[in-house]
């Protein structure tokens, strides 16, 4: 968080900014670094009540006055040449809902497996994505900027999705609304830390829950999930899912043997871990409808 205000306290003098901070029931210093730079900034501060992601990501845009909402991680630096061009080109194309920044992941955990999940989450993100005026699919909300009035016409941000996929759901509602959405092709560094068993066990959950909303865009028993399923419930074939991303990996020409073999691990325990939280969320809702 000390970072992210920061970066936003060097680009204050640059661009109009109105500071909002939304806080998840934080238990570290984070509240105290962010009124320690109330003074400079003159950020508020609300409070997500425990509702979550959506909720939170609701409250912050509604309580501001902006034409244009920067949605920004805690974890994420801004990037003050995509904040220019974002709203030049929101400005210009009116077809447009939303831009987003494509990460750049920093792994703070200078471990051997911080290392490698960096590297890891560096080719499995957007970057291979084609840039503006190219149109996405969906758009994270790690760094994006929202035109106000298109997030006033879907009806903001949907609490339901406390866990994950809150980008997802509005990223699909904008675009059903006939907007368009794009990545920029400038960087913003997402600073990780090593969360790999309880962020992809939170995403898996929220697989139920976007494809029951959403079905057409995320459809959950696609040949993926059944595979990956499959491999849950008879651990005999994680070999072959192991090997399949194996074969993906070797191609990578930038990477070395040892790399692609354990680059290959962690992407297997990445999946594994989503389709276990998919389907304790599968269990769960069953057992709430009993």
């Amino acid at each position: 968080m000390d970072k992210c205000l920061r970066e936003i306290l060097r680009l204050k003098s640059k661009f109009d900014l109105e500071i909002i901070v939304v806080d998840g029931g934080s238990i570290d210093n984070t509240l105290s670094i962010v009124k320690h730079y109330q003074e400079h900034l003159g950020v508020k501060i609300l409070y997500d009540q425990g509702k979550g992601l959506g909720y939170a990501r609701d409250i912050g845009w509604r309580s501001s006055s902006a034409e244009y909402i920067v949605m920004l991680d805690s974890d994420v630096l801004l990037n003050e040449e995509f904040i220019a061009e974002a709203i030049k080109v929101l400005e210009r194309d009116k077809e447009l809902g939303a831009v987003a920044a494509k990460l750049k992941p920093i792994s703070l955990d200078k471990g051997w497996f911080g290392r490698f999940q960096e590297k890891n989450l560096a080719i499995h993100l957007h970057h291979q994505d084609p840039p503006y005026p190219a149109e996405a699919v969906a758009l994270h909300t790690a760094c994006t900027v929202f035109k106000r009035k298109v997030l006033e016409e879907v009806g903001g941000f949907d609490e339901f999705f406390d866990l994950a996929k809150e980008d997802s759901d509005i990223s699909y509602r904008i675009r059903k609304r006939g907007y368009k959405l794009s990545y920029l092709n400038y960087y913003a560094i997402h600073l990780e830390r090593a969360r790999i068993l309880k962020t992809n066990f939170r995403y898996g959950r929220s697989y139920v829950l976007i494809s029951r909303k959403h079905p057409n865009m995320e459809k959950l028993w696609r040949f993926k999930n059944i595979v990956l399923t499959s491999s849950i419930v008879f651990p005999i074939l994680q070999p072959l899912i192991y090997l399949y991303y194996l074969r993906r990996y070797i191609k990578l020409q930038t990477l070395s043997f040892i790399e692609k073999v354990i680059l290959s691990l962690i992407e297997l325990l990445r999946q594994d871990l989503r389709t276990i939280g998919m389907l304790y969320q599968l269990i769960l809702d069953r057992l709430q409808t009993h």
